[in-house]
């Protein structure tokens, strides 16, 4: 197996008697272990009367087995030992996997081996499972994604299992005369649940040997396959499914045109990786790209290429262009821009730099592949162990062996016309169909064969022309030779106004960097205006640096400018060899405030969109969202933001844009591949561009609401044709350590026992849980359901009796296992450069000027006992005396909201609540 010299794990592939391929991984920098089983089943194999079986199978197999019959037994027990657990179902595979701490891991992977060698399949269990799948398939019937892929299965060739509804319902999974699903599920299961069709990865500290001998024990018992897997031999599309344009109504206020190509698989090509080719190049926003000319017409906001459905024998090869409302006025023509393109590619002939460009990113990537945690890894490879050879499980999705010519004109000539599908998805589009799941507005009609003409002929657009070679390619980066390391970061810069922090990494030993700068001002807070034109300024900020410096983007030096309760944030990551050059290119850019009107009403009215979508998001998300608005007065709702950037001028904005400008308070990280006179000179960089600016005045301190001995309060919510969602969260009064610790274990604690209780035995939804939620640095902890039949009322009464009625009373050995946990949690290294990096920032934006809140968390947690635990519970969230705490309600129907009102004390207006109450900080 071909590893990346930046990878010190010891790999072990072989397969096992029955035939299960198996990967083990020796990982002696984790604490952690992980194991991910992936399946060569999935929704195309449901049968046809059974649509959704492959679905409803991965969520039974969590159910009970034979030695553990206990439905939540195995949630329990990882989340005892700080561990956890998934599956997904996909089109060809399901996969399943689990982390914990490593002294656990023999005990989780017993329980996780029954499920493939033991499952209950309980019948007990086979109508709540029902529900929950049914819930689910609720959940999502407003997601646009979903219903999209609803109108695309619903369009092609209904003989192709892609066709099938892979997700379920109560509809599909009922019951028949003739047939129990009991019966069905467990002939599913005996049927494509086989050695030979499953690959498993393995990856902790402990010594490979014992590793095979774990696997071995627990694993050998899967049964081998009995007959082979049928492959797929329907086409995805037929000739009538190709040459024709879809027009899809969306939920949300959005404008795409796709353009999709239909293209054979592409595992069998996998060296070569022709269509990453033609995506480099399609997708490509530098100067003369499609990109470029679209924004400078205003016709498109984005463009992305290369992606879509993929299977064994098809792939669909999409161009994915986020319109204006001018855009959409131009689809035709946009279409034959494309075309231009693929001619000017087709003429111009397969060029070697472009291949070389694209391969030098991807070693790049593969040399100095950053480390993942042991679940995303085992995640990761366990499906490349279905696609490639051994040699390249690891490498697979990297290598790129050599230009193929003749093959990339291969794929780029199924560019054509005659061989696409429209996809266009707008609010104003004549439907004639609703789809059958979701119930999408859509219509299917030939395209004009006038236009296929058209899109044939030579099409010229002088603007157009092939990337300029890449002059930020890295091909011999340099490493500077590593220091004593020094535990915490370094201020090497302090003046009124501007502090600069440095430390060099003596971690990783990449070529890599990260740089952050805090760019505050209170400007930015004055207003809701003021905090929606902040959100506007980052908006076309990176839209309008985006073409100068795409070869740098792409060369693997990223850049990202985003907002914060006190202003804007600008990161820039990556090989940090230019990004000193980079830097210098941006701070100029962010002092240069002249912008042409149209660009400002362009992004002032998509971003009004964007804020007003928020309102179609899914209950339980806009709840969340509203909770966060009411606790912290810098973050207000979309539909405030939406309403005031509505009343704001282009005079205003540039007035707010020299006035923001004028004072800043700066903070900056540098951490990475440099040594302290480069980091010094790139601080030397920084404040000469803004030196004239800085006040140490202008910093923003986060607020948060002070809610102590404000008892309950409740804020409600209209949503129609929405499911039914509550939240009860419990606000902190103080930030201290031991807040932290005391509300971040009873989080953990309550958290599988309400899963179980509220999803598993009440059937009340798909989305449940209990969680740790901080207001900036104050402690929370929130409750959540979302329902589609149970109204939130009943909802409330759930909750309340739950935690009213919880045992504490905990084994010691439980107890013991739930504190090493969280703390092996908490203790984990980093396993990259930029989470490292992003760890330290964190720090500084709170003034931990210690770097040692981590460590003080872990011995508060140390100390910690049950009965502190069953003392916060009582005195905090129980309801046997009157306890701080916000209850959130989304209800379908206006009448149903007197009900609620009753005997509570409403929260109706956020601006008149937030002029009641005090804040902290």
């Amino acid at each position: 197996m071909k590893q990346s010299p930046n990878d010190p794990k010891q790999y072990k592939p072989f397969t096992l008697a029955n035939g299960l391929r198996v990967l083990l991984i020796e990982n002696s920098e984790s604490n952690r272990s992980a194991a991910a089983l992936a399946v060569n089943a999935g929704h195309f194999d449901d049968p046809s009367d059974r649509q959704g079986l492959a679905h409803f199978l991965e969520h039974m197999l969590f159910l009970g087995t034979e030695k553990y019959p206990e439905s939540g037994e195995y949630q329990q027990y990882l989340s005892q030992h700080n561990g956890s657990s998934n599956a997904w179902t996909g089109t060809e595979h399901t996969c399943f996997y689990f982390d914990i701490n490593h002294q656990h891991f023999n005990d989780a992977i017993d329980r996780f081996s029954q499920f493939f060698t033991a499952p209950l399949l309980s019948q007990e269990f086979i109508e709540k499972e029902r529900q929950n799948i049914d819930a689910e398939f609720k959940l999502k019937l407003k997601d646009d994604m979903r219903r999209i892929y609803d109108v695309h299965k619903e369009t092609i060739n209904p003989e192709h299992p892609f066709s099938k509804f892979s997700v379920g319902s109560l509809d599909t999974l009922s019951d028949r005369t003739d047939s129990c699903l009991k019966d069905e599920v467990t002939r599913f299961y005996n049927e494509h649940y086989c050695a030979q069709r499953m690959t498993l990865a393995i990856e902790g500290p402990q010594p490979i040997a014992d590793l095979e001998r774990l696997v071995i024990e627990k694993f050998s018992a899967i049964r081998s396959e009995i007959q082979p897997k049928i492959k797929v031999s329907e086409p995805l599309y037929k000739k009538e499914h190709l040459g024709i344009s879809v027009d899809i109504k969306p939920e949300k206020d959005d404008r795409k045109l796709i353009l999709s190509f239909a293209m054979p698989g592409i595992d069998t090509s996998y060296l070569y990786k022709p269509v990453s080719y033609l995506s480099y190049l399609l997708g490509h926003e530098g100067s003369g790209s499609i990109l470029a000319y679209l924004k400078n017409k205003q016709w498109a906001m984005a463009l992305t290429s290369g992606g879509g459905v993929n299977g064994a024998n098809f792939k669909d090869f999409n161009i994915s262009i986020r319109l204006t409302e001018e855009g959409e006025q131009h689809q035709d023509e946009i279409i034959a821009l494309v075309f231009a393109y693929i001619q000017l590619m087709s003429k111009t002939g397969i060029n070697d730099t472009y291949f070389n460009e694209k391969k030098a990113i991807s070693e790049f990537s593969f040399q100095y592949q950053e480390k993942l945690k042991p679940l995303d890894s085992v995640n990761q490879l366990v499906i490349n162990m279905q696609h490639y050879p051994v040699h390249d499980y690891i490498y697979g999705d990297y290598v790129m062996a050599e230009l193929k010519p003749d093959l990339v004109a291969e794929f780029l000539d199924y560019l054509r016309p005659e061989n696409m599908r429209i996809i266009r998805i707008n609010q104003h589009v004549t439907t004639d169909q609703i789809s059958h799941w979701y119930k999408v507005p859509y219509k299917k009609s030939a395209i004009d064969s006038n236009l296929i003409v058209h899109w044939q002929s030579d099409l010229l657009f002088k603007e157009l022309s092939l990337p300029k070679p890449n002059p930020y390619i890295v091909n011999k980066p340099t490493l500077v030779p590593a220091k004593d390391e020094i535990s915490v970061p370094a201020l090497i810069k302090n003046k009124p106004g501007l502090k600069v922090w440095f430390k060099q990494d003596c971690s990783f030993f990449v070529p890599k960097g990260q740089i952050f700068i805090g760019i505050d001002s209170t400007v930015a807070v004055e207003s809701k205006a003021h905090i929606a034109m902040t959100r506007l300024f980052v908006e076309l900020f990176s839209d309008s640096v985006l073409e100068q410096n795409y070869h740098a983007e792409l060369a693997g030096i990223h850049y990202h400018l985003y907002p914060h309760q006190g202003g804007m944030t600008l990161q820039l990551s990556g090989i940090n060899e230019k990004q000193p050059l980079l830097l210098e290119n941006l701070l100029d850019s962010i002092k240069d405030h002249s912008l042409a009107i149209e660009r400002f009403k362009l992004f002032k009215k998509q971003l009004v969109v964007n804020w007003r979508n928020a309102e179609k998001s899914k209950s339980i998300s806009q709840l969340f969202a509203k909770l966060s608005a009411l606790m912290k007065p810098y973050s207000p709702s979309g539909k405030d933001l939406a309403a005031a950037l509505e009343q704001v001028s282009y005079e205003n904005f540039t007035d707010f844009c020299e006035a923001y400008f004028n004072k800043l308070c700066i903070e900056v990280f540098i951490y990475g591949n440099w040594l302290e006179p480069q980091a010094k000179s790139m601080a030397k960089l920084i404040s000469a561009k803004l030196s004239e600016h800085l006040d140490e005045n202008e910093g923003v301190s986060s607020k948060v609401v002070d809610y102590k001995g404000k008892g309950k309060s409740l804020l409600p919510l209209h949503i129609p044709d929405h499911d039914y969602a509550s939240v009860i969260y419990y606000p902190m009064e103080n930030d201290d350590v031991q807040s932290v610790a005391l509300t971040m274990v009873t989080s953990h604690l309550l958290s599988p026992h309400f899963f179980h209780q509220m999803r598993t035995e009440q059937q009340f939804g798909y989305l449940v849980g209990v969680g740790y939620v901080p207001m900036n640095r104050f402690p929370g902890v929130a409750f959540y359901i979302q329902s589609p039949d149970t109204t939130a009322d009943a909802l409330f009464s759930a909750m309340d009796d739950f935690i009213n009625e919880f045992d504490v009373n905990i084994s010691t050995d439980e107890w013991q296992h739930l504190q090493h946990g969280l703390i092996g949690q908490l203790q984990e290294k980093d396993t990259s450069p930029r989470i490292k990096s992003q760890r330290y920032w964190v720090s500084i934006c709170n003034k931990d000027y210690g770097f040692d809140q981590k460590e003080q968390l872990v011995k508060e947690i140390e100390n910690l006992t049950l009965t502190d635990i069953a003392d916060f519970i009582k005195n905090k969230l129980a309801n046997n005396k009157p306890v701080d705490k916000i209850c959130l309600a989304s209800v379908k129907h206006s009448d149903e909201l007197a009900y609620l009102l009753n005997n509570n004390r409403v929260i109706n207006d956020i601006d008149v609540f937030h002029q009641k109450n005090i804040y902290k900080s």
